[in-house]
């Protein structure tokens, strides 16, 4: 980014991101747990299940969407990124590692696309 402007309001977005109010009670706004609900509602709506809640399913990739966006400086420019792939790396990183699942749905999203899209050191 070569406008400092843009850059430092990215900067404060993201540390916003990490340090919700939420995080002042000791709570995190979306749990691992929950995280894995919604993933499970995205996954029968690539099913066609009739059964989806789809706001379910659009909160998903909302929020995984979401925080790639507000936190991609972190991760590798991959060729051809869509929502739908990052809905998908985040889904398997989950079904991995089911003994995560208690940690904050932001802790696991990051690890997920930092796996994922490691970026060069």
């Amino acid at each position: 980014m070569r406008n400092p402007v843009l850059k430092t309001l990215t900067i404060i977005l993201f540390i916003s991101f990490l340090f919700p109010l939420g995080h002042a009670q000791g709570k995190e706004l979306l749990s691992g747990n929950e995280l894995v609900q919604l993933m499970r509602e995205y996954e029968k709506a690539e099913r066609n299940d009739k059964s989806t809640d789809w706001r379910k399913a659009g909160e998903y990739v909302g929020y995984v969407t979401g925080f790639y966006d507000a936190t991609w400086f972190f991760y590798a420019d991959p060729d051809n990124i869509t929502a739908g792939r990052i809905a998908a790396v985040v889904a398997a990183f989950l079904k991995q590692n089911p003994k995560k699942w208690d940690r904050p749905a932001w802790d696991l999203v990051m690890e997920a696309l930092q796996e994922a899209f490691p970026k060069a050191k």
